[in-house]
């Protein structure tokens, strides 16, 4: 009976541990869906355009950290490109414009991501996450040219250490903060109409 008891007590360790081993091996990615926006507005708008993304950032992570000793390096899915293609490309849809190719448009807006971060310090008994995302959106047309800044920031505290599910909830705030400045944003759309024809 002892024998069995230890050996209960030993595979209950060890199965103990492997829990705790899936629950640390945490995937390197991170999903972000943008809303779409709210009101869509029925206005022919006369102008076509072609939509680009460029990814301007100093490094292709979106955050990184230490567990177990080890740096984790957290990627976007999709990429930032292909998130701020869609977002802008869904804002002039239910702005009334027609999105075209290069060469059958008569504007171009151009989204130059140039902050899609969120930077973690970690302590041994609490963390630091401080989000930021900044955007600079080009309008080019045949009778001039259009730039607007676009930025959100965020800060979250708390207790241990930091993991996907934290960094997750902030960067998807800064996120979704950007997204509804787009949204709501009229200058692009006037500097759009008076530069396109």
């Amino acid at each position: 009976m002892k024998f069995n008891v230890k050996t209960l007590a030993i595979g209950s360790i060890l199965l103990s541990g492997m829990f705790l081993t899936g629950c640390q091996s945490e995937s390197n990615t991170l999903s972000f869906t943008p809303a779409t926006p709210q009101a869509t507005m029925n206005v022919n708008q006369s102008a076509v355009v072609f939509v680009s993304t460029r990814d301007m950032r100093q490094a292709p992570e979106i955050s990184s950290y230490v567990a177990d000793g080890k740096v984790v390096k957290l990627s976007a899915s999709p990429s930032v490109t292909e998130l701020f293609q869609q977002v802008e490309q869904q804002n002039l849809i239910s702005k009334g414009f027609r999105i075209g190719m290069a060469n059958n448009s008569n504007a171009a807006v151009t989204v130059d991501v140039q902050e899609f971060i969120a930077k973690v310090n970690q302590g041994n008994l609490r963390y630091d996450i401080d989000s930021k995302i900044q955007l600079a959106i080009h309008v080019q047309g045949r009778r001039g040219q259009f730039t607007k800044n676009i930025n959100a920031t965020r800060s979250h505290s708390g207790a241990f250490s930091a993991r996907n599910a934290e960094i997750q909830k902030v960067l998807g705030e800064t996120f979704n903060e950007v997204v509804q400045s787009i949204y709501k944003d009229q200058e692009i759309t006037n500097a759009i109409n008076q530069y396109a024809n």
